[in-house]
């Protein structure tokens, strides 16, 4: 669907000199790296188009009898660019030839959408915390990182309404709703080598209709070929906790344990090693070209466990803390990786062109399934992923008027998770410590992908139409056994230790035990969500004048999903069906926009650019996945507690409901106190989320090569996902707590009676509820690369509210953080969005101070000051918007992890501002004339501001007894004092940093090395 997605455009008008137009000129673009022409003829109304160029830099000629011929020796296209290029011809003999000096505008003045562009000056020369080339996207304008780790926001929309394409195809993990890998999200880095991406494009307003399945920004990215001249790389990056400062949240603890006299906690490791080497070149030269790209990183990161056992006062607390004092041992989580790529192209004739690429990925993670500093080594496992793509595509020229694009795409993401211990999950509460297996591994997602698409572009007049059709099939396998091997939950030391002796433990303390079985005749926690998108456009932009040019197009996008086929009868009896999925038919997507110059100044343009257009996001395969084991049928929960169980079911930790604790228990369900089963069902009028962008804007090339630009954009989400529980009582009672050390009180409103559909806890149904609306300011500056500097800057000042939309809540417990406080009045949501950055300033920059040394004679004096480049990228944005909560159930809804204190709206609080500056200097050593030598220092929040990117939300908490309330009372509200460092438990604390969204960590150094030729 994206016929642009991997090539650029040049077009244009050509008069003579007194403007009359020159119809029968012809044209002739020659790529200047690997020889490819591609030729065109001027209409009758005087205009060309090259509407389908790879990109790279071509040379090109303009030649008519009777007139000089013209040659631009330099013009680059870019991916998604339309460089509008208006040539004046003057009458001379035939063989005269003019040389245009002169660049190209830096201004766009045929573009519409709001849209930026990163090449490959910037990826090479510009610094990346861990090199993944797609964190290149916080360069542009209105976009920042998600709250959920490894996305991006663009607009203040989630992350996963983007999408990725690479080399022309889908990129995206429909599963889980992020890139394929789920790059960036803690797991695997990067999936493709920013060694290996030419350049990306990020469309943040894309109104033509060819872009699709994205809500918010889309990312076009486009691989390096060989060309005519053999090309290579090698390298290395080093980084270690020598070089770096401590981080915030490793300050904090120190302080805390130095304020209380207690053991300090241990500074974990940090050890990086990314190396790899590129080459590409001519098998036969302007015909046939490889290009080859290794990379390879051995990472580790440590992780401390901050638990402190008390001295035992009992025969079980003695056995306790001998079973975990050896588990207390600080361990290492690995990122460790190698990514290949292959790419050929081959130009077949003049007319036919053909590129294959292969990339593969091989990811191990050590201790990253359920890390933590209260989370024994036993208790994670490995989270790997291995992906393979393979991308081809033929480029056609038909005739001087058609051009086709046809693409294929076939893609696998393996991504199993691996347990470190066959015991059962326990949690000792009292000391925040857990061993035993996490409860949901070992797990697997697999996603196997086969993708077709052709595009026909047709230049018709003054009209380049376009035609295309796309269709995408996933085969998804997901294994998820929730709490499939049991999980213990004990009080204190004293259960916990009984437990190991064999002794009975009483539940009346808070014990609990439960476990999960797959139903009888199901595949429990065994789902295969496959899922079926098409999708067809018509797009025309139209030169309606030599200065107006607008883009229309209309876009339908239709997404199957693979049907529920079991159906719970006690469900339907109330009229909830769990074997029906919706689907919406009518996703017809029209956009409009527009280019106008309207000035005569052609040396330094201005271009007036806006448009409207309506965009469909996609639903994460989770939520199908979801409803399809969730069905109350799939999975039978077994709980025990206080409230229906005297005594935990077993005498012996290592024993589970099934016996023995084993790798993969399949026993069948007991006798015993199952508990109300969930439900997870899609609401019957559930539809594909959408969002409507518009912008208006002013852009200006001030001076040469410089550009400035004012603009607005607004997006409003339409029909976001989100998860609410409708299983709850319509009638509330009022109860009120009162304050300690204050006069003041809260009431709350409380669920009160039974739910109304009996034999069932919670129904979780996916609904298509939620809404969205952003506004935003852009001020940017652009200075492209020419006198050995560039840099590229803007300023957003925006605002988003929501009503908490989100299309990640699937499991009850872990993400109940994500539902509304209140599940029966969605208006109460209404607030500043998760992802709202009111103030965000961004610079890169790259300064190549070589140029300065050309007039120095000595060899050298000209080595020693000679080859230096520097660069850096600096942010300021303001910091995340939090609530104020109580961690405790106050509405009754089941749901302890959404509850807001009274009376106080969503996100009232904000995380203190972010501040980073990543420096770079390079020095360049020419060994021969062929081979250059660099040597890379490089800096991330080289000033080592605290980035906080968490904090505890707990601004009370719950007393229940009158020593905790006063006399009399035996319920209130305790305050956690604001940010007072000796506790980690008070309120605004924080909790997390972030350096660029790569963990917590201050200011880090790494040192590099690279030969090029």
């Amino acid at each position: 669907m994206h016929g642009q997605a991997t090539q650029g455009e040049i077009d244009g008008a050509i008069t003579d000199k007194t403007g009359a137009v020159i119809p029968g000129v012809s044209l002739t673009a020659t790529n200047i790296d690997n020889g490819a022409t591609f030729t065109v003829t001027s209409n009758s109304a005087g205009l060309y188009t090259f509407p389908v160029l790879p990109i790279g830099t071509y040379k090109l000629i303009a030649a008519k009898d009777g007139f000089q011929k013209v040659e631009e020796p330099s013009l680059k296209v870019t991916v998604g660019g339309r460089l509008t290029l208006d040539l004046a011809l003057s009458i001379a003999t035939a063989g005269d030839t003019v040389d245009v000096t002169a660049e190209a505008p830096v201004v766009e003045t045929s573009r519409s959408s709001q849209s930026a562009t990163v090449g490959e000056r910037s990826i090479e020369n510009l610094p990346t915390n861990g090199r993944n080339f797609i964190d290149f996207t916080l360069l542009t304008p209105g976009v920042n990182r998600d709250v959920r780790g490894g996305d991006l926001s663009f607009a203040g929309q989630r992350g996963t309404l983007n999408s990725l394409t690479i080399d022309g195809t889908d990129n995206n993990n429909t599963f889980f709703g992020q890139t394929l890998g789920r790059t960036g999200s803690g797991r695997a880095p990067y999936q493709f080598s920013e060694d290996s991406v030419a350049e990306f494009q990020v469309n943040t307003n894309g109104y033509s209709a060819e872009y699709g399945r994205a809500g918010g920004a889309v990312i076009n990215a486009v691989t390096k070929t060989g060309t005519n001249t053999f090309h290579g790389s090698a390298f290395e990056f080093f980084r270690d906790r020598a070089l770096n400062a401590n981080d915030p949240i490793y300050n904090l603890r120190l302080s805390v344990a130095n304020a209380n006299h207690t053991a300090v906690p241990i500074k974990p490791g940090y050890h990086f090693n990314q190396f790899g080497g590129t080459l590409g070149g001519p098998i036969v030269k302007n015909k046939l070209f490889f290009f080859f790209n290794y990379d390879g990183q051995r990472n580790n990161t440590g992780n401390p466990l901050l638990v402190t056992l008390p001295t035992p006062t009992n025969a079980a607390q003695v056995a306790a803390v001998a079973y975990l004092a050896p588990r207390l041992a600080t361990y290492n989580r690995t990122f460790n990786q190698d990514v290949y790529l292959g790419k050929v192209d081959y130009a077949i004739n003049q007319n036919n062109e053909v590129n294959v690429r292969f990339n593969s990925q091989r990811f191990t993670g050590l201790a990253q399934e359920n890390s933590g500093t209260g989370s024994a080594l036993e208790h994670t496992g490995a989270s790997n992923v291995v992906t393979d793509t393979l991308s081809s595509q033929l480029s056609s020229t038909l005739s001087s008027r058609f051009v086709n694009t046809f693409r294929f795409g076939w893609q696998r993401d393996h991504e199993p998770g691996l347990a470190n211990s066959i015991n059962p999950e326990a949690a000792i509460t009292q000391i925040g410590f857990t061993v035993g297996r996490n409860s949901f591994s070992p797990r697997e997602t697999t996603l196997h992908r086969v993708q077709f698409q052709d595009t026909l572009t047709q230049v018709l007049g003054r009209h380049t139409l376009k035609y295309g059709m796309d269709v995408l099939k996933d085969y998804i396998f997901n294994y998820f056994p929730g709490n499939f091997s049991g999980v213990y939950s004990f009080a204190n030391l004293t259960d916990f230790g009984n437990s190991l002796l064999g002794n009975p433990v009483s539940t009346a303390s808070g014990s609990t035990y439960s476990q999960n079985f797959a139903g009888p005749g199901t595949t429990g926690g065994t789902t295969h969500p496959d899922l079926m998108q098409t999708a067809g456009f018509v797009q025309d932009d139209v030169r309606v004048r030599n200065n107006l040019t607008i883009n229309a197009g209309v876009r339908y996008d239709y997404v199957s999903p693979k049907s529920a086929a079991t159906q719970n009868p006690a469900a339907l009896a109330f009229g909830i069906d769990t074997a029906k999925t919706p689907t919406d038919h009518n996703n017809v997507a029209p956009r409009v926009g527009f280019a106008w110059t309207p000035f005569r100044d052609t040396t330094h343009p201005t271009v007036v650019r806006g448009g409207f257009g309506m965009f469909y996001g996609n639903t994460p395969s989770i939520m199908y996945g979801t409803a399809l084991s969730g069905n109350g049928v799939n999975v039978a929960s077994y709980n025990y507690n206080k409230n229906n169980s005297p005594f935990l079911p077993t005498a012996n930790y290592f024993t589970t409901l099934c016996g023995p604790a084993v790798s993969t228990p399949t026993c069948a369900p007991p006798s015993g106190p199952a508990a109300l089963p969930a439900l997870f069902v899609f609401d019957p009028k559930f539809v594909q989320p959408y969002t409507e962008q518009y912008n208006l804007g002013i852009e200006r090339e001030v001076v040469k090569n410089l550009s400035l630009s004012i603009s607005y954009l607004g997006v409003q989400g339409h029909h976001l996902q989100r998860t609410t529980d409708i299983n709850l009582p319509s009638t509330f009672t009022q109860v009120t707590y009162p304050v300690v050390g204050s006069s003041q009180s809260f009431t709350v409103n409380k669920y009160t009676g039974a739910r109304p559909v009996t034999g069932f806890g919670r129904i979780e149904q996916f609904q298509s509820t939620a809404n969205s609306n952003y506004n935003g300011l852009i001020l940017a500056a652009n200075r492209r690369f020419a006198s050995g500097f560039q840099f590229m800057t803007s300023y957003t000042f925006s605002r988003v509210f929501d009503d908490t939309p989100d299309a990640t809540a699937v499991v009850i417990g872990a993400d109940d953080a994500k539902e509304n406080y209140f599940p029966t009045n969605n208006r109460l949501e209404r607030a500043i969005g998760n992802n709202d950055v009111t103030n965000r300033f961004i610079f890169s920059g790259l300064w190549d101070l070589d140029r300065y040394t050309h007039d120095i004679d000595n060899k050298y004096a000209k080595h020693l000051v000679g080859g230096w480049t520097l660069s850096g990228i600096f942010n300021a944005q303001t910091g995340q918007p939090y609530s104020s909560k109580i961690p405790t159930d106050l509405n009754n809804d089941g749901n302890t992890s959404s509850e807001r204190v009274p009376g106080f709206r969503r996100n009232t609080n904000r995380l203190p501002n972010i501040y980073s500056f990543d420096p770079r200097i390079t020095k360049s050593i020419q060994i021969t004339e062929r081979f250059n030598f660099q040597l890379i220092g490089e800096a991330f929040n080289v000033f080592n501001h605290s980035n906080i990117t968490g904090a505890n939300t707990a601004l009370y908490r719950l007393g229940t007894t009158a020593s905790a309330c006063g006399t009399g009372v035996t319920q209130c509200f305790v305050p956690q004092a604001p940010g007072v460092v000796g506790t980690l438990s008070q309120f605004g604390v924080p909790t997390a940093a972030s350096l660029n969204g790569q963990g917590n960590v201050g200011r880090v150094l790494q040192l590099a090395a690279r030969i090029t030729f």
